[in-house]
């Protein structure tokens, strides 16, 4: 059976990637600044006709607030989660939403590349852009990495069930 993947990093300047699991072609979106346009993003990243023997699952990264996060941004990011688990949940497209912390796929990476992510966010950061480039034609950035790699993660996580 294809599976075709989304992996969403839901932060303001995140990302949005597919990848089947027949082509292995990744297609990568930036997110769009208002939330209204984040369902029609969705519909666009998927194919309009989506073969019955295709299942459609989608990794959301799992957020939660940090300690040092002002009030107003807090709210702004919780919104912002909050209105992509709506899209996922209300599209007639997608079979599953599958909520994954940081930690879990990040841990993952480690664990395939056989090495420990910096723990200066920077330098971390630049490791992922890094891995992320090998799965991608087009440059990998700091806005694209994470959804390239929630996908990839996605993808391997899917082919092992």
């Amino acid at each position: 059976m294809n599976k075709i993947i989304i992996g969403i990093d839901p932060g303001a300047s995140g990302a949005v990637c597919r990848v089947s699991s027949k082509t292995k072609t990744l297609i990568i979106h930036k997110c769009p600044k208002e939330e209204k346009d984040r369902p029609k993003i969705l519909d666009f990243r998927l194919p309009s006709k989506i073969n019955k023997s295709s299942e459609v699952v989608a990794y959301i990264e799992k957020v939660h607030a940090m300690p040092h996060d002002g009030r107003s941004s807090l709210f702004k990011f919780g919104v912002n989660y909050g209105v992509w688990l709506g899209a996922l949940h209300s599209s007639e497209k997608i079979d599953k939403v599958i909520q994954v912390s940081p930690q879990k796929w990040m841990k993952w990476w480690e664990n395939k590349i056989g090495e420990k992510l910096p723990r200066v966010k920077k330098d971390r950061k630049n490791k992922l852009k890094e891995i992320a480039s090998v799965y991608t034609e087009k440059p990998a950035t700091l806005w694209n990495a994470d959804a390239v790699l929630i996908a990839m993660y996605g993808m391997y996580d899917q082919l092992d069930d």
